[in-house]
Parts: structure tokens; sequence; C-alpha cells
């Protein structure tokens, strides 16, 4: 009896053994799922910093690139503005812009909405993007303007050179009759058929065949006297008045489009109609875009 004790104790012994590997087991089990947590958890929160890390970092270069981007467009700005200035100084010469002409068709500001793109620019303050994307419309928008400057003078060539011919050889184009009217006398405007020099050699023509329907009416020039008594007589108009009194399509298109580009280019200090121009702008913009990652 004595002999079998010791076996018992050996297998109490193996059992609690058994018992304690079990419950470390257990326990080494738990240690590991915790561990996996918290590192599953401090994964998630490194990665999570990386990522915010490298957009933080790709609005830094997004922003260098820009400011590259905003020098040359404003480089193209100020060679529009020397072209145009260049140009209207020909016309008001009373010589057409050839040389003008051909340099707008080279010159074109390098900038619109395609520059935003791929620049982090989401990270940059709600100011900063309203003027990035107001400098990419006002690019855009000039560029539109000087192509149809160009068009304008292009394609209404001889119309152009006929209106600077003004300044050396006038051409009346107008006439006015005068007849009574519901109040009084009043004046009747007529564009004369064929246009006749001012320093027409033999003098001015006695008699306009003006159309009247499908026929047409031979008027006398006024020479004196009561215009509206008798048939109607015209009169001719003063060159030099008729482009301000009757502008030419032409005429109309020049002045609307040049009025414009430089509202663009130069900006707008009228009262309730302030714009800021490209050039201002585009210096604004570098400044705060220098700001960013320093």
């Amino acid at each position: 009896m004595r002999g079998a004790a010791p076996a018992l104790d050996i297998n109490i012994n193996d059992a609690e053994l058994v018992a304690v590997q079990k419950g470390n087991r257990t326990k080494a089990a738990i240690v590991a799922a915790a561990t996996a947590v918290v590192g599953g958890v401090l994964g998630f929160a490194v990665g999570g910093l990386n990522e915010r890390n490298a957009v933080a970092e790709a609005a830094v270069v997004g922003a260098k690139t820009l400011s590259t981007e905003i020098d040359a467009a404003n480089g193209a700005v100020a060679k529009l503005n020397e072209v145009l200035t260049s140009a209207a100084k020909a016309l008001k010469d009373g010589k057409y812009p050839e040389a003008e002409v051909k340099a707008l068709g080279g010159v074109n500001i390098p900038f619109d909405g395609t520059n935003l793109s791929g620049k982090s620019i989401g990270r940059f303050k709600p100011q900063l993007i309203t003027m990035l994307v107001s400098y990419a419309e006002a690019a855009s928008k000039a560029n539109t303007q000087k192509d149809r400057i160009r068009n304008v003078l292009s394609h209404s060539k001889e119309g152009v050179e006929e209106l600077l011919a003004q300044n050396t050889n006038p051409r009346v184009h107008w006439g006015v009759s005068i007849q009574n009217g519901p109040q009084g006398p009043w004046g009747s405007m007529q564009m004369l058929p064929t246009a006749f020099p001012v320093n027409e050699k033999g003098g001015w023509p006695g008699t306009f065949e003006i159309p009247a329907g499908d026929q047409k009416a031979s008027v006398k020039r006024y020479t004196g006297g009561d215009p509206t008594r008798g048939d109607a007589q015209l009169i001719p108009i003063a060159p030099a008045t008729q482009t301000s009194v009757c502008p030419t399509d032409t005429v109309v298109r020049l002045r609307r489009e040049l009025t414009e580009i430089q509202k663009v280019l130069n900006g707008d200090e009228t009262p309730g109609q302030e714009v800021t121009g490209i050039v201002q702008l585009g210096d604004s913009i570098k400044k705060q875009l220098a700001a960013i990652g320093g």
C-alpha cells in the first residue's frame, strides 16, 4: 500500500500541471488577441498619419508647381498687354496693325481649370481656392477675347483699312435729307450706295441713286435754300462724325472687346464694378502659395 502512494501523488501533480498549462495557454491567447487589437489600432493610426502627411506633402508640391505656372501665365499677360498696346497705337496712327495681329496668334495665357487638378488644392484655405478659380477663369476669358480681337482685325481687314483711311483720305458714306415731320422739320438718314472722297476731283456728285423699294430714285444733293421745299435733297454727312454717330459693326466690336480685355488684364476701379487685374491677382495668389509648408 505504501508503494502505491507515490504513483497517486504523481497523477495529482500531472493534473495540476495540465491545468496550469491550459490556463497559461488561455492567458496567452487573451494577451495575443489584445496585442493584435492594440497593434491594429496603432497601425490604423500610423497609417492614417502617414496618409495625412503624404497629402500635406502633395499640397506643398502642388503649391510650388502652381506658383511656377502663375509666373509663366503672368509673363504671357505682360506680353499680351504689350501687343495690344502696340496695336492700339497703330490704329490710332491710322495704320493697320499687321505685325500685332500676327503676334496675337502666338500669345496665349497658359492657365485654365486643368492647372488646378492634381495639386491637392483641397488642403488650401477656401479663400486661396476661390482666388485660384478666379485666376483660371480670368485667364481663359482673356484668351477668348484676344482671339476675338484678332479675328475682327483679320477677317475685317479691308473694312478696318477703309476706316483708318478716313484720317488721310476721308470718304462720305452717309447723307441726311430734311423733311417736314409731325412737329416740324426732321432729318432722315441714308447710306450712300457708293461712298465718295471728300476731296473728290471735279467736285461732289450732284445727284445720288438711292434705292426705293425695287426701284432707284435720283435724289439731288442739297446746295442751298429751304431743304424742306420741293423734292427731297440729300446733305452729305461729315466723315469725322459718322463713326461716332453711326459706328460700323467692326468699330463696335473692336471697342467692346478692347474694353473688356483691358478690364480683365488691368482691372477696373469703377465704384461698384471693381475688378482685380489678372497680374495683381496672380501676385496675391503667389504670396499665399509661398506660405504653404513654410
